[in-house]
């Protein structure tokens, strides 16, 4: 029979697929003329230069390159400190089945893994794995039924959902110059052997138009010295920003999802105007994205019956996704490294260099756990008659919980993990102690499933062959609404020959009295 529906037009942000992606980028790293021949590797780190993203027809495109710094002896002198910088470009494509042009992409990346081989002085081989988590969404928009015209005896359940009413994005390139001089007591420099970035953001806001992000970009710098004793120096820096990100259609009060990286970061030094090398000259690019949205609660027909009727609902599934909260937490990692049997005995520690790879995250009972590993590289000088410059790596797992009041079991959550601080203090000749502080950002995200009504198809019960009395005991899981269904009557008619108390809560193995006699015409 013909059914007339109200109907309303609902938009939702759906995850289109979610997918994690090794890539192995392998390249060869030429020493250039100016550099002496390598003597041995101290430490190869890897970053990776995220360049472009686009979706394809169910796939993500990634290109980008992993850069890298290399801190060596050389053959002719072991206290002299190198280093190398060189590059290789990657373009890789992570499946996700029903991804489109123009659907929104978000993309989590890190090197989890460097490994290399001297071929020979000249030349070295570099094969580093890459993590990648992309992850497409987009606006479905559907038109859902709502109520029904000219049947009251239909029984309707409604649910709250959060929808989206309207969804932008954009993006943009910032640079950001500042001059830092170095403190009193530092020596000047001689060389730049390493420099990294990261973003901390401070503050987020939507106007009209634009989204503003502001922060710091922390700076990490290491340079070598004339000084003998502490040949190595290090320095951080927060250097801070502001930039905004044009996004036509955005509004103050809107919500929003950024990720903000330095792609670029160039540091030159300068003399002072005594001619020593003590200002450093520092330029940072950073690219931004964001996407703005807002989340609209609404009551949505999710399932419905009538008594004395056949109804078939079609219904499709939704998946809807919420951020509960976020949060940010800083966590000391200590440990007592035992140099191995192979390695010398030390007699000095220079520079230690820590990365957190997190391996596993998950909410418990209120708290978000982190597992991981801190990976390690100390460069040394050992003892003896004839002291060379050498590296000692170590892996230290650790675990780590962050509080968050409303966060569940059920809940997914997402982390980031940056190096604050590292100090290593050697305590015997075979034993350094490494004190790590990592600042941990965490987003919880709680994601239902919920089914909404497209349409009926409905045609009239034979009879009232199913009238009657019934006695019913109630099962785990039912609710008023279930039984109702069950039987084709309504809760009114079941709360009349029962003694239910408010907020009507049944409990299993409860008896309930149901009394059907159906006339119903429509």
């Amino acid at each position: 029979m013909a059914v007339e529906y109200i109907r309303d037009v609902l938009k939702v942000d759906q995850v289109i697929g979610q997918e994690m992606s090794q890539v192995l980028v392998e390249g060869d790293v030429i020493v250039p003329e100016s550099k002496p021949d390598i003597g041995k590797i101290l430490d190869v780190g890897g970053t990776v230069v995220l360049n472009s993203k686009e979706v394809i027809q169910d796939r993500l495109m990634v290109e980008g390159e992993v850069r890298y710094n290399i801190l060596y002896t050389g053959q002719e002198d072991d206290q002299l400190i190198d280093n190398l910088e060189a590059e290789t470009g990657f373009t890789h494509y992570i499946e996700i089945p029903g991804a489109k042009p123009n659907m929104m992409s978000m993309l989590k990346w890190e090197v989890e893994h460097v490994e290399y081989e001297i071929v020979n002085s000249r030349k070295l081989n570099i094969k580093a794995v890459l993590h990648l988590d992309g992850r497409i969404s987009s606006v479905v928009q559907l038109e859902v039924v709502q109520g029904f015209k000219d049947m009251p005896e239909v029984q309707v359940l409604k649910d709250g959902i959060e929808g989206i009413s309207s969804r932008e994005q954009g993006s943009s390139q910032a640079i950001v110059r500042e001059d830092l001089e170095l403190e009193d007591g530092l020596p000047s420099i001689q060389q730049i052997l390493k420099k990294d970035a990261y973003v901390r953001l401070k503050e987020k806001q939507v106007a009209d138009n634009r989204v503003t992000v502001r922060g710091d970009i922390h700076i990490k710098i290491l340079y070598s010295c004339a000084d003998e004793n502490e040949p190595i120096q290090h320095i951080s820096y927060d250097m801070p920003f502001a930039h905004s990100i044009d996004i036509m259609g955005a509004y103050q009060g809107m919500n929003c999802n950024e990720n903000v990286w330095v792609q670029e970061l160039f540091v030159e030094p300068r003399e002072d105007i005594n001619g020593e090398l003590r200002i450093l000259s520092i330029e940072a690019v950073i690219w931004a994205e964001a996407q703005v949205f807002e989340v609209e609660r609404r009551e949505v027909l999710v399932d419905a019956y009538c008594p004395g009727m056949v109804m078939e609902p079609k219904k499709r599934k939704i998946r809807l996704t919420r951020m509960v909260g976020e949060q940010e937490d800083q966590m000391l990692i200590k440990e007592v490294v035992a140099f191995p049997g192979t390695a010398p005995p030390g007699e000095r520690v220079f520079h230690a260099e820590v990365k957190p790879i997190i391996a596993e995250q998950y909410v418990d009972d209120g708290k978000i756990i982190i597992d991981g590993v801190l990976v390690s590289n100390i460069i040394y000088r050992t003892g003896g008659a004839s002291p060379v410059l050498t590296s000692l790596k170590e892996d230290i797992p650790f675990r780590h919980s962050i509080d968050m009041q409303d966060a569940t079991e059920d809940m997914e959550c997402m982390s980031r993990l940056m190096v604050e601080h590292v100090n290593c203090t050697l305590i015997a000749p075979d034993e350094v102690e490494l004190r790590a502080v990592i600042n941990a950002q965490v987003r919880v995200f709680s994601i239902t499933e919920k089914e909404v009504i497209l349409g009926v198809d409905v045609k009239e019960m034979e009879g009232s062959k199913d009238s009657g009395i019934y006695i019913y005991f109630v099962q785990p899981g039912d609710s008023l609404w279930s039984v109702a269904k069950k039987y084709n009557t309504t809760i009114d008619n079941i709360l009349k020959f029962n003694h239910i108390e408010e907020p009507r809560i049944l409990h299993t193995g409860d008896k309930l009295l149901i009394y059907k006699k159906l006339e119903v015409k429509l």
